[in-house]
């Protein structure tokens, strides 16, 4: 075959044929693994074949046969592989009990080629006693590793302990991969699995080294596979002081087994009482003696032992990925290993993961487009995180996200009880819903009258039932801050505790004191610094004064604790912003303004003065105006103050104000001297999108009052009775509408083909015209001034360009890019927000983009111990 001599066969089964050859090029003996005729007419598994080459080229490792490449010759592909000389794990046993030590030996060899193929995101699926070589030296290899996944195998009637390898069905979802004896039971029923399944085998193989017997077995496939979901393995034939490492192994809940095949070394170590036989009652006397003594030489040692040192305090710094500009948000796992932060890659904004004891950070696939402040499970297995008006979990070992519920607004943190509820912080309150997914419930409501925005960050406290949030009113010093409240508590429940008057995100952790073990410490950032205050879990009082932890921490302050002793924060500003000018080629031309926190931003008609929202400074509208290089803060009033539009002469700016009371769509003179003039009061959220070139109409989007909070649009008549007309309302999201320079059309983004897409409709009756634009995602659209061109993002922020005509009929030709920008929240869906953050000039050539630089300052920062500085 080609390159290679065949010499003999070795063997063959549903993994394939395999031969014995002779490289004739760099000289060595090679196991050539064949693909078996009758797969050669299937694409799909040939395909297979061949990735899994790949997959098994990128394994290095000494308990893991190396792969040297794929061959092809005369329509015939092969695995090309190391030669492993000796038997298989499965002839050493032949149904004999191995010593201790020598099964010990196998199993951590076994053991670290898994977690070296876990760690790169690979799983082996079928682990047995077979696949298993023992070399003349006394190494251990792992063979045929990944091809589970690669190939199908009938299945035998004979002895199922032994039979080939299972593949039913390809690898989609529902397929059962593995050998019948020693597949983990979501194997056994054909779900997806992960490095899990691997973890139960691993349990199964040692338990068959150690006792020369089989944990499950039956006459045919079938009954072997129902031992496999139904029979509890006996361990009394185990020794004492594996039984509990096996026990966590076999657990038939993937969730109550051992996460990570590296962790089975922790179970060695504590080794169970055994008990002492009825018959042997002549020794107790010898054994109660012999405690004796050693009850006096431990009392001895402990005497003369010095007591412990103090933990000690130590921080250091990560690096940030190279391509990538840090988020504005981060978690750390509850227990103290892993912590997820936010990374914006172009304008992609994605979940990035880094243990602790690791050199390199990844990003976490599934989680594009994520926003708000994600959090772990108790158990440290899952993510929660929020993206695309849905909130949803992530298994940190691997898979796809899994959506929980629909949540329109931004979600703000939250924790997930042990009793499987997740609570989670919103702009209409606290919700909770079950870890499964479901409809969510309401904890706290939002009352507009107090000023208040949102209910987030919520912490749970040592009792399970209470936790604390912030109430965020940033127009009202006397009503917002962190709060007391329970899962108990009703909805519409008044007098909430308030604990402090602070507008940052708390964090309760327990005092790593044994003393203390219902006392911990309540963490929140005060004026950019870190603060600790102790905190009664009993009382549920604050019993001391804040003492400093961890100072310049960045404009959010974005921190997190685990119950361990480990603190990670950001200083230095996370997401540095700049108005940067772009012409068609993608160079920029210059900046505008001052970098900082803007966020929204519109250009006046004549493209001389841009209106933004500063959130930097009491998150007010100020308007900039280029040629003189000035600025005039617009507004300076209680709220938030977002989303400006001008007017098409350039003398007003209409912005949302959200105030006590509810929402607001304000106009003010655009010099700042005049009086506002309030165009619609809501409770619920609303802003205004775009005024009609010929002033009639102001498009603006307002969600629905009810639970699912969609958003639509309306228009509303800038003469007359200034009534509130619906221009577009269906059971999906309509937002950013924006008018054609003739004011016939309007685009907008909508989500009914389940993603954000930009469409074209007819004004002021939608139905007559309706064309759908992007491909792909698309948000912001603006039209050119001309109306020859209609300009959108796409999720990975590219700025996409459309040709359209608008007379005498609409036409839009075929999306076409003109270059990438860093354009700040580009991937965010703008369903409900209805965000800009870029516009045209008036000519078309050129583009202001609010901008992430990457001339950030931020740091990450760890610190190990971090209670022990409070003592001194």
């Amino acid at each position: 075959m080609g390159l290679y001599e065949i010499l003999a066969p070795i063997g063959a089964g549903g993994m394939g044929e395999v031969y014995r050859a002779w490289d004739t090029k760099l000289g060595r003996d090679v196991a050539l693994k064949v693909l078996p005729e009758s797969f050669a007419g299937d694409p799909e598994r040939m395909a297979r074949f061949e990735r899994e080459a790949q997959v098994l080229a990128s394994l290095n490792h000494p308990n893991i046969a190396t792969i040297h490449g794929l061959e092809e010759s005369g329509g015939v592909r092969a695995l090309v592989m190391e030669v492993v000389e000796g038997p298989t794990l499965a002839e050493r046993i032949a149904h004999r009990a191995m010593p201790l030590d020598e099964a010990l030996l196998i199993a951590k060899q076994i053991a670290e080629g898994l977690e070296y193929a876990h760690e790169r995101g690979i799983i082996y699926r079928d682990l047995k006693p077979a696949n298993v070589k023992l070399t003349a030296d006394g190494k251990v290899k792992i063979l045929d590793f990944g091809l589970a996944k690669a190939l199908e195998a009938p299945v035998p009637a004979g002895n199922p302990s032994i039979s080939p390898t299972l593949t039913l069905e390809g690898t989609r979802a529902g397929v059962i991969l593995g050998t019948a004896a020693y597949m983990a039971p979501e194997q056994a029923r054909g779900a997806i699995v992960d490095k899990r399944a691997d973890i139960w085998a691993f349990g199964v193989v040692l338990y068959e080294m150690l006792t020369g017997k089989r944990l499950f077995e039956g006459e045919t496939i079938s009954d072997t596979l129902a031992a496999v979901l139904t029979k509890e393995p006996e361990l009394e034939r185990v020794p004492a002081n594996l039984r509990r490492l096996l026990q966590c192994c076999l657990q038939k809940d993937p969730k109550q087994r051992l996460q990570a095949i590296g962790d089975w070394r922790l179970l060695l170590e504590k080794t169970p009482e055994i008990a002492v036989p009825a018959r042997r009652m002549w020794l107790w006397p010898s054994v109660a003696a012999m405690l004796l003594v050693m009850l006096g030489l431990v009392s001895f040692l402990q005497f003369r032992r010095k007591p412990p040192a103090e933990p000690r305090v130590v921080r250091f710094t990560i690096p940030l990925p190279e391509k990538g500009i840090l988020g504005e948000f981060l978690s750390l796992s509850p227990d103290g290993k892993r912590f997820a932060f936010t990374v914006s890659v172009g304008s992609s904004v994605q979940l990035w993961m880094r243990a602790l004891d690791s050199l390199q950070s990844h990003p976490l696939a599934g989680t594009e487009g994520t926003d708000g402040v994600p959090f772990w499970s108790f158990d440290s297995r899952y993510i929660v995180f929020w993206t695309g008006g849905k909130l949803k979990k992530i298994d940190v070992s691997g898979g796809p996200p899994q959506t929980l519920c629909d949540v329109p607004l931004l979600v703000f943190r939250g924790f997930w009880t042990r009793d499987n509820k997740i609570v989670f912080g919103s702009a209409t309150g606290v919700l909770q819903v079950a870890a499964g997914g479901g409809v969510p419930s309401r904890l706290t409501t939002v009352d507009r009258t107090r000023q208040e925005m949102y209910h987030g960050v919520p912490a749970l406290l040592p009792d399970g039932r209470h936790f604390v949030f912030q109430r965020y009113a940033p127009g009202s010093v006397e009503n917002g801050g962190i709060y007391l409240a329970s899962l108990d508590t009703k909805p519409e429940a008044q007098g909430l505790k308030r604990l402090l008057p602070d507008l940052s995100m708390p964090f309760y952790v327990p005092s790593l004191e044994p003393a203390t073990p219902n006392v911990g410490y309540l963490l929140f950032v005060r004026e950019g610094t870190l603060m600790a205050q102790r905190f009664d879990g009993g009382r549920l009082e604050l019993t001391s004064d804040p003492v400093p932890v961890a100072e310049r921490l960045g404009d959010f302050g974005a921190y997190s604790v685990s119950e361990t002793g480990t603190l990670v924060y950001t200083t230095g500003d996370s997401t540095y912003r700049r108005l940067t000018w772009y012409d068609r080629q993608g160079k920029a031309t210059g900046t505008a303004w001052t970098p900082g926190q803007t966020s929204e931003l519109n250009l006046s008609r004549d493209g001389s003065r841009v209106a933004v929202a500063n959130l930097t400074s009491a998150r007010d509208i100020w308007v900039f105006e280029f040629a003189r290089d000035v600025s005039n803060r617009l507004t300076n009033g209680p709220g938030l103050n977002l989303r400006p539009v001008w007017s098409p002469d350039g003398s007003r700016i209409v912005y949302s104000s959200y105030e006590a009371g509810g929402f607001w769509m304000l106009a003010n003179p655009a010099s700042g001297a005049g009086k506002e003039e309030l165009l619609r009061k809501s409770d619920s959220e609303m802003c205004a999108n775009d005024w009609s070139r010929d002033g009639r109409y102001l498009l603006f989007q307002e969600n629905d009052s009810n639970a699912q909070g969609r958003s639509h649009l309306w228009f509303l008549p800038m003469d007359g009775d200034r009534k509130p007309t619906p221009y577009f309302h269906s059971e999906f999201n309509e937002n950013s509408g924006q008018f054609s320079p003739d004011g016939r059309f309007v685009a907008y983004v909508s989500d009914q083909s389940s993603s954000d897409e930009v469409y074209v409709s007819s004004f002021p009756d939608p139905n007559a015209v309706r064309l759908p634009i992007s491909h792909g995602g698309g948000y912001q659209p603006r039209w050119r001034r001309d109306g020859k061109e209609l300009l959108y993002f796409s999720p990975d922020g590219m700025l996409m360009s459309v040709d359209v005509t608008l007379s005498p009929v609409f036409k839009a030709g075929v999306p076409k890019v003109l270059f990438q920008s860093q354009i700040y929240a580009g991937s965010v869906p703008s369903n409900i927000w209805g965000r800009a953050f870029w516009d045209i000039s008036p000519d078309g050539q050129h583009f202001l983009i609010n901008t992430i630089s990457s001339d950030t300052s931020a740091t990450l920062t760890v610190v190990l111990n971090w209670q022990a500085a409070l003592k001194k």
